[in-house]
């Protein structure tokens, strides 16, 4: 075998995975991650993708995005899933060596479950996560 960064990785449990969230269609009115961060046209996704936190940054996984501008990072230990009875495995490709999946995706729940343990990253050009909520101003 030869040792070049495309190799499939063993992923541990304790991994962060990185999932990039669309700031539209990805957070509910009060910034929390919704659960059609873990779907695919309204249905469960049942290959999500994933980046693999320790082959890259949070910044060249946002950085895959078509609009990184348009983009927030998550992250959510890959022994999550997997308790979910999900798979999770590396799944490399040429322009981005930590792309992984998670894998078997069947349930709304499951989708729900995914977006209440991941966790809004902050990144150097995004300093915090967004809130949608629009804010009351009194008087005029």
């Amino acid at each position: 075998m030869s040792s070049d960064s495309h190799n499939t990785q063993e992923i541990q449990d304790s991994d962060l995975l990185y999932r990039r969230l669309a700031i539209i269609g990805h957070f509910t009115p009060d910034g929390k991650v919704s659960s059609n961060a873990f779907k695919l046209n309204g249905k469960p996704d049942p290959a999500i993708s994933v980046d693999l936190g320790r082959l890259t940054t949070q910044e060249k996984s946002l950085n895959q995005a078509k609009n990184p501008s348009a983009i927030k990072i998550g992250a959510v230990k890959a022994g999550f899933p997997r308790s979910l009875h999900l798979e999770v495995a590396h799944d490399p490709q040429p322009e981005n060596p930590s792309h992984s999946l998670i894998k078997g995706n069947k349930t709304r729940e499951n989708c729900r479950l995914l977006a209440e343990q991941t966790e809004v990253l902050a990144t150097p050009t995004q300093p915090f996560p967004p809130i949608l909520k629009k804010e009351s101003h009194s008087g005029s």
